[in-house]
């Protein structure tokens, strides 16, 4: 997410994912997930991958990618089993496991068979309502969409039924093929409100634990410094080096003046200070006292789980297993909701696999915990314990802070982020990812930006575009997401093909769907126009004693794309991340088994999620 070159180096290639080395010819483009992907059995023990890869260019006709120290290159000159040179697909004649290639297949319809089956555009968020899977006797066949058409895809049980120099299509489902799992998938559902998305009462107003709000026109009670509060997290953050009060006056003394990011002008919002700060210290004594944390304006809404921003799958996955999140809602001191939610969101400091596959099994298994509380708090404070992470700043495992508010004197929501300096000490205020500055809306810089990059940000995978820092040799990225209409660029400069989109269903173009993944995947367009949310995902003004208000983002929703309103865009993240929860519990680990089976593997993982919501 922190990378700032809209093309991607091989140097950011290898952080994604330790497997693929680009050749010199493609190195500048992302091109470790295809857009189609075949496999043609040559005999009992060999067969030919193919897989067309939208970001390379025509001249490029290499992609080399090491697995097990070996390098396997993928090549479209019509030799090493490449069919037809020159026709877009890279290909490359690999050693092959049959048999394990069709046990894969049971596996994945027995998950299927076992909870209800969503598709989710690969990369993306939108929820794909015309593709289905049926289970039959001996194939699992799934019917997606292909360039606005239907296409059926058949995923065999039986090796034996597998003929010679037939190509077999396979759906890019968002589920690894061509390696059995290590473990039998799970043969219930992943519980979205024990396991991903936890607001329910007995946990956010926990008394050992959260400086809770009952209800309004109260005092918080519990405990003001329990391990789920603010004033423990931040503590936890400072981690000596600086009093947790100083602390957190630092961070909200960004508000007081104007700052300068990236470029741009953040205009001061001096409301905040007030609201949080001035009269926080009036509670704990006067102006200018130190802050108490039994006066902490902040209360608990929900502990969020985001295994699916995980830095990869499967057997070479290298990354972290992604990110735990605790999101507060400010109050008036006395339980009375003011509009400002803050996110503290960390990098969960565990790697490998194996490791990456416990963490999430830990996480499926909280649902039937008859210590549920005690046992999410162990897992917790792997990521928010002071010294979790001892290489990072402070020894925090923190990756970002983000606030979202309209606080009285503001003139209009506003989103902010927040990170620590490489070297330690205080939050610093950063740009906000994934989003151009409001200046840029409707402008040319911005059609000649998507006309770049339409292929990375329509895909499949859809939305595996950077924002960068600056482009055309200037700041591009914004310093703060204000709320905004809706992003558009001027149709007469756009030059991105109005052909059928590739996954959205008709009447859906590439130019819709290359306007709406940048809009979406902006903090602005997530949090408002693009999925019809009143500007926060669990709502500030949720009631006292209640569970947060979810937006119809994460529960389900169905909306007219803002820009063209005859195409729909469907939503069900919280569904999404589930399907995606079951996936990391249930990865294969192994590397014991032929290359073209890793290869297939690799090349079938889910892409990389790239929004920051």
């Amino acid at each position: 997410m922190q990378a700032r070159n809209s093309l991607f180096s091989a140097s950011m290639l290898l952080l994604l994912s330790s497997t693929v080395i680009v050749s010199a010819a493609s190195a500048q483009h992302n091109t470790s997930k295809p857009s189609e992907l075949n496999i043609t059995k040559l005999d009992d023990t060999t067969a030919t991958i193919s897989a067309r890869f939208p970001t390379l260019s025509e001249r490029e006709k290499k992609l080399s990618i090491m697995l097990d120290k070996k390098i396997i290159t993928l090549s479209d000159d019509g030799e090493n089993g490449d069919l037809r040179g020159g026709d877009g697909l890279l290909s490359a004649k690999v050693e092959f496991d049959f048999d394990a290639f069709t046990k894969a297949n049971k596996q994945l319809a027995q998950t299927a068979a076992n909870k209800e089956t969503r598709f989710f555009a690969s990369g993306g968020r939108q929820e794909l309502t015309q593709q289905r899977i049926n289970i039959g006797a001996n194939t699992l066949d799934f019917i997606g969409l292909n360039n606005g058409k239907e296409k059926l895809f058949s995923l065999p049980f039986d090796a034996s039924s597998i003929k010679t120099n037939q190509p077999i299509a396979l759906p890019l489902l968002n589920f690894p093929l061509g390696l059995p799992g290590d473990i039998t998938p799970a043969a219930t559902a992943v519980s979205i409100p024990q396991s991903l998305m936890i607001t329910d009462i007995s946990v956010v107003n926990d008394s050992s634990r959260t400086w809770a709000c009952a209800t309004n026109n109260t005092s918080p009670n519990g405990n003001p410094t329990g391990e789920w509060t603010f004033w423990r997290l931040m503590e936890n953050m400072a981690n000596g080096t600086s009093s947790t009060s100083d602390f957190i006056k630092v961070l909200f003394k960004h508000w007081t003046v104007n700052q300068t990011i990236n470029g741009f002008n953040v205009a001061a919002r001096p409301g905040v200070y007030q609201k949080v700060i001035k009269d926080w210290e009036i509670r704990s004594g006067g102006p200018g006292a130190t802050l108490l944390p039994q006066e902490s304006p902040f209360r608990l809404l929900g502990i969020v789980l985001r295994a699916d921003l995980r830095g990869g799958t499967g057997p070479y996955a290298s990354g972290d297993a992604g990110e735990g999140r605790f999101v507060f809602a400010l109050h008036d001191g006395n339980c009375n909701n003011l509009s400002k939610t803050l996110i503290l969101e960390y990098k969960v400091p565990i790697a490998g696999c194996t490791n990456i596959r416990t963490w999430a099994q830990k996480w499926v298994a909280l649902a039937s915990s008859a210590n549920y509380n005690s046992d999410l708090a162990n897992l917790t404070n792997v990521f928010t314990a002071a010294g979790a992470s001892p290489s990072s700043p402070n020894q925090s495992a923190i990756g970002q802070v983000r606030t979202n508010e309209l606080l009285p004197g503001s003139p209009f929501w506003e989103l902010r982020e927040f990170v620590l300096p490489t070297s330690g000490g205080n939050l610093i205020e950063t740009d906000v990812k994934q989003e151009p500055h409001l200046s840029f809306n409707n402008s040319a810089t911005l059609a000649t930006y998507i006309n770049s990059n339409w292929p990375l940000l329509v895909g499949p995978p859809a939305g595996q575009h950077t924002i960068p820092l600056s482009f055309l040799g200037n700041p591009f990225a914004a310093g703060s997401a204000p709320v905004m209409s809706m992003w558009n660029a001027p149709a007469g400069l756009l030059t991105v093909p109005v052909t059928p989109a590739p996954v959205t269903p008709p009447p859906a173009t590439v130019r819709d769907d290359a306007l709406f993944e940048l809009a979406l995947n902006t903090c602005s367009g997530c949090h408002l126009m693009e999925t019809g949310t009143p500007f926060a995902h669990l709502d500030y003004n949720s009631v006292p004693g209640m569970p947060a208000q979810l937006s119809g983002f994460l529960t389900g929703i169905s909306i007219p794309d803002p820009r063209n309103p005859a195409v729909m865009r469907n939503f069900n993240d919280l569904a999404r991340r589930a399907t995606d929860l079951n996936l990391a519990a249930s990865m294969s680990c192994s590397k014991i088994a032929p290359l073209g089976n890793l290869l297939l593997n690799q090349l079938s993982t889910p892409a990389q999620l790239r929004a920051v919501h």
